[in-house]
Parts: C-alpha cells; structure tokens; sequence
C-alpha cells in the first residue's frame, strides 16, 4: 500500500479512486504496468521553477503488453502534457489497448500479434472496439496516404478541415495514435457511442 501512495504522486489522503463513474487512470496505470501512476509520459520530466526545486513526475517507465490510448474531448483543461499517453503506452508490445473515451472505457485489438512490429503492417489493418456497456465495432484504418493509395491529391487541406468537423470522438482517439488516418467503420456506428 505504501508503495501505491508514492506512485499516486499525491499529498496525504489522495485516492486512487475519483469521482468518475468508469474509473480513473491511476487504476488503469496500475493494471496495466503495476504502478497507480496519474502521469502518463514516458520515464521521468523534473517540474519547477526558479523559486523551487525542480520534483520528479514518475511517468511509464517500460513499455506493457497493453497499452492506452485517451482522448478527453475538448476540454483544454483535461489535456495537459501529463496526460497525454507517450510513445510507451500507444506502442505496446501486443496490438490491444485499452482506451478511454470521454470518460468512457472500451477496449481497441488487433488479432494480428504482429501488427505493431512491421511498419508496412500498420498501412492497411482491422480494428476492433469493444466498450464497458457491450457495444462492438468492427473498422479499418488505413494509413496509406493519398498519393500511395491513387486517391485524389486535391486540396488535402480542405478535406482535413471537413475531417475535423464530422470526426467522431472514436476517431479521434484513434487519431491520438495513427494521426492520419482514414477510418471505414463496417456497419452502422452504433448510437450509444455518440459520447
């Protein structure tokens, strides 16, 4: 339990528990590397200022079997650097990841245990999503840029922009890791995940 209360990284009476109603992420951080830690950047960053010592914020230290992708919508406030997933937690060692959605917790896989070990397999894949409450989705995301996969090289801009507006916060948090790409759901997108 000591060692918990030191990773939470907080003062005396912190929680690892909060009030969401899923969970939090020190709980996750604790499942899947062992440590409950909030922070989740790669290794160790130093904050201070000039008036006072510069305190650690232990972050992931080694890469999982499982990891985490998060997209908190877009409350500025939520998405502060410490936060964010690093390289650690979006490439883990087996292409399953559990993702936190608005709050909302699901699970993202792919049966391929190879996927994320040849860049040239990250092109074209299969996702799968699976949320708390049951709901499944079945996409592709591809990868492959306009050019490589003899689509239109028109104004990139323009359609981006139009990307932006009709995303899902599905596609976002997916965009948190592969940040091009284009995502073709297979069926309808079910209506309890309009977050």
């Amino acid at each position: 339990m000591e060692n918990m209360r030191n990773d939470l990284d907080a003062p005396k009476g912190a929680h690892l528990m909060g009030p969401h109603e899923e969970g939090s992420l020190n709980v996750i951080t604790l499942l899947l590397t062992g440590r409950a830690t909030p922070y989740l950047h790669n290794g160790v960053v130093y904050v201070g200022d000039e008036d006072h010592y510069a305190v650690p914020q232990f972050g992931i230290l080694s890469r999982g079997a499982i990891g985490l992708l998060v997209w908190e919508g877009e409350n500025e406030a939520m998405r502060s650097a410490s936060r964010m997933p690093g390289s650690r937690l979006k490439t883990p060692a087996t292409p399953v990841w559990v993702s936190c959605c608005c709050g909302h917790y699901g699970v993202l896989f792919n049966s391929n245990r190879e996927l994320l070990r040849n860049y040239h397999a990250e092109k074209r894949f299969e996702l799968h999503y699976y949320t708390c409450a049951g709901c499944y989705l079945s996409m592709t995301v591809d990868n492959r840029g306009q050019d490589e996969g003899g689509g239109d090289n028109g104004d990139q801009d323009g359609d981006r922009k139009r990307d932006d507006m009709v995303s899902t916060p599905l596609e976002r948090l997916i965009h948190t890791k592969w940040m091009d790409a284009k995502i073709t759901y297979h069926g309808a997108l079910p209506a309890s995940l309009n977050f």
